[in-house]
């Protein structure tokens, strides 16, 4: 049974999911995409019941009205996935010295050293879960499909919680870095702006810090309100191509050496410049998403349990900097 379990949960890379829907869309030649004949074949059965068969096909046509845009998580585009093996003690290697070199005089007898020191954090993982339910009757009454509708929208609520541990892992990453007394490099990570919406100034103001810690910021979370601001800059800032995409309606996802990625787990009125993700930190995953079923009988209740174990590491705060209006 333990085995069983083990193997159920066992951990997975957001990348095997991409992969597992190519091979099913027939991306390896293994599983063929139906072909139009075969199509017109499934579709002639469905109309053989001549009297739930047009209702079933108007069920599997019909679909809500969409509350929302659906939304898009943040943490696996800025930390570094690692499926976790179970039964394995987590920690992760920091150096926590750079190298130095000195400028010593022919007849100057003192031999420096510099000594580098290796540190190991240990992870300690925490669960996120969600527990959806459906009344029985919703899924004979309603035409649409509640179970698909609870469970997508329960996997975006985990995405958003996720999104919003990163948010306060990386403020306390950088407020720590920012106040450690052997800080002497531009210990000052936060840049405020003065006018009332971000500007690309403040932007290279920002990034100026993370270069003169010999790192570059290539990532910015931002807030959709605030995310609008892009679209404010005028021509001599952004120039004719970026305006053109602008009125052609494409949307503005990326300036100059940063890629920009919004979410509404992202603080109002402030902006994150991140490096890349191999340059910040981690996010171990002990075993990824698992739904089993829940269901309340007497209640005549549907319902689920969605639940994963993972955690988050920044191991190097050196390029986060914060914009804040």
């Amino acid at each position: 049974m333990a085995t069983a379990l083990m193997t159920k949960r066992a951990a997975r890379k957001s990348d095997d999911y991409v992969e597992e829907i190519i091979r099913r869309r027939g991306g390896d030649g293994n599983a063929p995409r139906l072909t139009h004949e075969a199509k017109m074949q499934k579709l002639e059965l469905v109309l053989q019941d001549e009297i739930n068969g047009i209702q079933r096909l108007g069920v599997g046509m019909i679909g809500p009205i969409q509350l929302k845009l659906r939304y898009q998580g943040m943490v696996r585009n800025v930390l570094m996935e690692d499926p976790v093996t179970p039964g394995t003690d987590v920690s992760y290697d920091v150096m926590d010295d750079l190298g130095q070199a000195y400028k010593l005089n022919p007849t100057d007898g003192e031999v420096r050293i510099t000594m580098f020191e290796g540190k190991r954090i240990r992870i300690d993982f925490f669960r996120i879960a969600s527990f959806p339910v459906v009344r029985k009757e919703d899924l004979l009454q309603l035409k649409i499909n509640i179970v698909e509708q609870a469970q997508d929208e329960t996997r975006q609520a985990i995405m958003k919680d996720e999104d919003a541990f990163l948010i306060s892992l990386l403020d306390a990453a950088v407020t720590d870095y920012a106040t450690r007394p052997d800080h002497d490099v531009s210990p000052n990570h936060a840049v405020t702006e003065a006018s009332g919406y971000f500007t690309a100034q403040s932007l290279y103001t920002a990034v100026a810090i993370s270069d003169e810690h010999e790192v570059e910021s290539a990532r910015i979370l931002v807030n959709p309100v605030d995310w609008r601001d892009f679209f404010r800059w005028d021509i001599n800032t952004t120039g004719w191509a970026y305006k053109d995409r602008q009125v052609a309606g494409e949307k503005i996802m990326s300036f100059g050496e940063f890629q920009i990625q919004k979410s509404t787990m992202v603080t109002k009125g402030k902006m994150y410049l991140l490096p890349e993700p191999n340059f910040l930190g981690w996010f171990p995953i002990l075993y990824s998403l698992d739904v089993e079923e829940n269901h309340n009988v007497e209640a005549f209740h549907r319902g689920w349990v969605f639940d994963e174990m993972v955690s988050m590491a920044v191991v190097n705060p050196r390029g986060i900097v914060t914009i804040s209006k």
